[in-house]
């Protein structure tokens, strides 16, 4: 591990004080090394199964087309790499499929905070790339949903950031019922990927929680069960190793001892996307001072700068490993 030293004004490898450049250029580089971070996809054991459920219920749809539909319940902290997940599904599906251009075998939405059933058709249809999806009334605009989904061939419906189902104005605003509805249809299934705020929802609406498949949800890994640390562990490895691997750094930044990791779970809660957050912030700094590798010194300021400030810990634990 790499010792530091404690200055009056922080804290700076032994190799010197440390300048971050910020100039235009540095800025051009910074940019182009976050571009390409943010393509790593590293799944794991929890995505794979989150794949493999996809798959199934988008088979199951095929299997019982024209009768009700099921669902499959994804609930995660923020961060978790939920909604990369299903979007790396959806690009693994289609190159598998090799499917027409104009087929869309799944269709992805995000709701928004004021979800009604008229802003979801509407939010489905632009996705879609209907040009009118505002126009109409909520009949008509679930009527052109259930089109579209004929026309492309749509296999599987993904609804993201469904804890904003929690939100009901009156009961013909309920959108649970809309979605309940659009299954009964016998069209599409659909994976409902949201944060552990919707968990009451399910629980509540008890008609759409039976429509549901076993839930697939991503719970926190736990730092005292071997399992859970072992995947924690795993994942920052295979991270700093994927960093090398593009280019993005010359050497593994060597933090991999018990207390660097416990550290790093404190700081992220044992949730992976939270991880990969907090890495990309730790990359570019030590990419502003030209260094050869991640360092302790980086994850210090990127949990100072980032961490702390977003609310994803209160304290920095990285401070007690500088010697």
């Amino acid at each position: 591990m790499t010792r530091f030293r404690s200055l009056e004004e922080g804290f700076a490898p032994e190799t010197g004080d440390v300048v971050e450049d910020t100039s235009s250029g540095a800025n051009a580089r910074v940019a182009a090394a976050v571009a390409t971070y943010k393509e790593i996809f590293l799944p794991y054991p929890r995505h794979v199964t989150f794949h493999s459920d996809c798959d199934y219920l988008r088979q199951l749809g095929l299997a019982t087309k024209g009768c009700p539909q099921s669902g499959l319940r994804v609930l995660a902290p923020s961060g978790s790499g939920k909604s990369t997940a299903a979007r790396m599904f959806i690009a693994l599906l289609e190159t598998r499929e090799r499917s027409d251009p104009d087929v869309k075998p799944v269709v992805m939405v995000s709701l928004t905070s004021a979800a009604t059933p008229k802003k979801l058709f509407s939010d489905i249809l632009t996705e879609m790339g209907d040009g009118f999806a505002d126009r109409g009334t909520e009949q008509t605009l679930r009527r052109r949903v259930i089109a579209c989904f004929e026309h492309f061939q749509t296999q599987l419906l993904i609804i993201d950031e469904v804890q904003h189902l929690n939100f009901r104005s009156s009961a013909k605003n309920d959108v649970t019922d809309a979605l309940k509805s659009l299954l009964d249809t016998g069209v599409v299934p659909i994976v409902f990927l949201g944060t552990e705020d919707a968990e009451a929802m399910f629980k509540r609406n008890l008609q759409l929680n039976g429509r549901l498949l076993p839930p697939c949800d991503f719970k926190p890994l736990r730092a005292t069960v071997a399992e859970d640390a072992e995947l924690f562990s795993g994942f920052w490895q295979r991270l700093d190793a994927e960093v090398v691997k593009r280019g993005l750094m010359r050497s593994a930044s060597g933090l991999d001892g018990a207390e660097f990791l416990g550290a790093l779970h404190k700081v992220t809660g044992g949730v992976v996307g939270t991880v990969s957050r907090l890495a990309k912030e730790a990359m570019t700094i030590a990419i502003r001072r030209s260094a050869e590798r991640i360092e302790l010194y980086d994850f210090v300021l990127a949990t100072d700068r980032w961490a702390i400030p977003n609310s994803f810990c209160s304290t920095n634990p990285f401070r007690s490993l500088l010697r």
